[in-house]
């Protein structure tokens, strides 16, 4: 008897492209989670881009997090110095250490590197972190990271009517992942929606990476892509890449949970403008008319009044969306001790569009879904220029903390042009290594005597900061005093005696003898070690002076599916 007439829905056998089954050209949802915000946050499978650190070692015991802000901030920031895949990471402490990652496979690296030196953590979702960082919770993107990528289909001969099969949807598959994988990791993709009339196929994507698809949307608005099709009848052209703002899944935390956060006061754009007439007069201050009559050419711009949970890659994503690739350094001042910044941010710009753009759309407004109620202001800095800005910040003692406390370099459209690498737009690129050790260690010096931020009343220094000597900070003796601190291992056990000797030969060639003799393995800094022992890690160091690692969990771009499938799939009508 067949299933019809026993009553059954007839079993169809329908094509299915990555995960998406379709019914001619027009695709159908997918039948299982395929982005990261479709996870359920109670799932064993659950990832995100936030880890929060519960449990917190200290030597042979546990300690759960939450009751000393310094101390867990200086343990957690010890191996984020280590190991690079913390480069893009910003921590934020609320009852505990909470971790942004920029790209979701170091998220996972992250938390297993961390569990590896004794912490225990747990991801959460944004709804959490975002009450962490006292946010709105409204104005949180659940969607970050995924684009919405609308694709033009054209005859590639005029006036030739131009038949699209499901083949063609196929190699356009292939060639917009070969296409947009040159911006980074794709972590996976779908397709939405035909619209057989206009010819317009909607394509959502996810990559690992924010900062990736920002520069991706950003990207192709500036200059669209376009390629012929393998049968070289018809040609794609991306019009269209915004973020996506679909509906959200039902298990989504925004959708069960209340907001948390409304109240935050948002000040009318123009509040705070300065009042005063010699105040809006001041030498620094940005003018637009003498910038476009070419009286004024400085390039450096200082942003204040921005809120101090407010991260450097929420400030580069804010730059992408508003002067993209006319910005080539961004340095957003942190105060080491609570890991927030001070409120103000270094710009410098290649291209004064960028700068006309800022006091369009960034002065005077507020910032949406942040506890602040000032408005952004801008000013110029005292130093100005690339150069200028690199070459005191290559031999500052700033180098020496954190990766997210550091100042970063972009790659510009100009740069990107000339290199015949347009997609390069926006990519950091390495600060340089310091060029003058003793302008370096003057001012790690300082920076241990007063800190880079002078106290105005008698306080107790944090421990990092209280060495036997003054000139030990990066070096092997330092790494010591760090295990003896924190129970790290310290990372020149590696070297025998003969090379520890050599290491002593060639640094006192190279630069004498010290005042009292030739300078020991133990105060020579380990970035000198491994230049001259020949170490073949990572050239880019964490810390100046201190090698970096790689994490060694290897996280599988598919965490809780399998990979996408091409071919066919029994789908029910």
């Amino acid at each position: 008897m067949s299933s019809k007439a026993k009553g059954k829905l007839p079993v169809v056998q329908l094509p299915i492209i990555r995960h998406t089954p379709y019914v001619g050209l027009d695709p159908q949802p997918h039948l299982r989670p395929v982005f990261s915000n479709e996870i359920d946050s109670e799932s064993d499978h659950f990832i995100s881009r936030f880890v929060l650190v519960t449990w917190v070692p200290d030597g042979n015991r546990l300690i759960e997090a939450g009751r000393d802000h310094e101390t867990e901030l200086a343990k957690v920031e010890e191996v984020m110095k280590v190991y690079t895949l913390f480069d893009t990471c910003v921590p934020i402490y609320n009852r505990g250490i909470h971790l942004r990652f920029d790209n979701l496979q170091d998220a996972c690296s992250g938390k297993v590197v961390l569990e590896r030196h004794g912490f225990e953590c747990e991801f959460v979702d944004n709804y959490k972190f975002a009450i962490a960082k006292s946010q709105d919770t409204a104005a949180v993107d659940e969607f970050e990271g995924q684009l919405r990528i609308d694709v033009l289909a054209m005859p590639f001969l005029s006036g030739s009517p131009v038949k699209i099969t499901l083949g063609d949807i196929h190699a356009m598959h292939r060639d917009l992942e070969d296409a947009l994988s040159r911006f980074g990791a794709i972590r996976d993709f779908i397709h939405t929606s035909s619209d057989e009339v206009e010819m317009i196929f909607q394509f959502r994507f996810e990559f690992f990476s924010v900062e990736v698809a920002n520069r991706v949307r950003a990207s192709l608005l500036d200059r669209p892509m376009e390629r012929q099709a393998d049968n070289g009848l018809w040609t794609w052209k991306i019009v269209g890449a915004d973020n996506w703002a679909g509906p959200r899944p039902p298990n989504s935390p925004h959708r069960r949970l209340p907001r948390v956060g409304a109240d935050l006061h948002q000040p009318k754009s123009g509040m705070n403008r300065p009042l005063n007439k010699e105040a809006d007069q001041a030498h620094n201050k940005v003018f637009r008319e003498r910038i476009e009559a070419g009286i004024d050419v400085r390039t450096t711009i200082m942003l204040r009044n921005i809120p101090n949970k407010l991260d450097w890659m929420t400030l580069k994503a804010l730059l992408d969306r508003v002067c993209f690739g006319t910005y080539d350094f961004i340095y957003l001042r942190i105060d080491f001790a609570s890991g927030h910044n001070v409120g103000y941010a270094f710009i410098n710009f290649c291209d004064v569009k960028g700068m006309l753009a800022m006091l369009d759309q960034v002065e005077h407004r507020g910032w949406p879904g942040f506890r602040s109620s000032k408005n952004a202001e801008l000013s110029y800095a005292t130093i100005q220029g690339h150069e200028a800005l690199v070459q005191k910040f290559r031999n500052s003692s700033v180098m020496q903390q954190t990766p997210y406390c550091r100042p970063r370099l972009f790659v510009t459209k100009e740069e990107a042009f000339i290199q015949q690498n347009i997609r390069k737009t926006g990519c950091e690129v390495q600060f340089p290594a310091p060029d003058n050790w003793s302008k370096f260690q003057r001012s790690i010096d300082s920076a241990r005597t007063v800190g880079l931020f002078p106290p105005t009343a008698s306080i107790q220094q944090p421990a990092e900061r209280v060495h036997t000597s003054a000139y030990d900070r990066g070096t092997p003796r330092d790494m010591v005093h760090t295990v003896n601190q924190f129970g790290t291992p310290p990372a020149f056990n590696m070297y025998s005696d003969a090379q520890k000797r050599m290491a002593e030969q060639t640094f006192a060639i190279r630069f004498g003898p010290a005042v009292y003799g030739p300078v020991s393995f133990e105060h020579i800094p380990l970035r000198l070690i491994q230049e001259y022992l020949g170490d073949a890690r990572p050239s880019n160091p964490g810390v100046i002076a201190r090698p970096t690692f790689n994490a060694e969990a290897q996280i599988p771009l598919y965490s809780f599916s399998t990979p996408p499938q091409y071919g066919y799939n029994y789908y029910q009508e």
